[in-house]
């Protein structure tokens, strides 16, 4: 694997996986997901799964693992499809990056 599509696909693993497990999406879509799966949470907005299910989705290191082995059996059966869809994935990982971190640079003198 060319180290390119190693990075594509697993910057595209992180985005995926933030995804599930925090976020809410369009429409509040993910957030209506991950409570089907038995996913509340508690008076500090702290998410609890209610089965094991749960407890994977909201546990990121977790969740990478079958996200990534997704990816990779993708890959395996369709290597250029696989990278092209990964690929707007990577690139919103990284504009999530520098939208967190891209005003440090910004406030430096030079």
């Amino acid at each position: 694997m060319p180290l390119l599509e190693f990075v594509v696909l697993a910057l595209a693993t992180w985005r995926i996986t933030s995804l599930i497990s925090e976020e809410e999406g369009p429409g509040k879509l993910l957030l209506r997901l991950r409570h089907m799966l038995g996913v509340e949470y508690d008076e500090h907005s702290y998410p609890v799964g209610r089965n094991e299910l749960a407890r994977m989705v909201i546990c990121g290191w977790c969740l990478s693992v079958w996200v990534g082995l997704a990816w990779t059996l993708f890959y395996v059966l369709a290597a250029p499809i696989a990278f092209w869809c990964a690929l707007p994935f990577a690139f919103s990982t990284v504009a999530v990056w520098v939208s967190e971190h891209g005003t440090r640079f910004s406030e430096m003198e030079f």
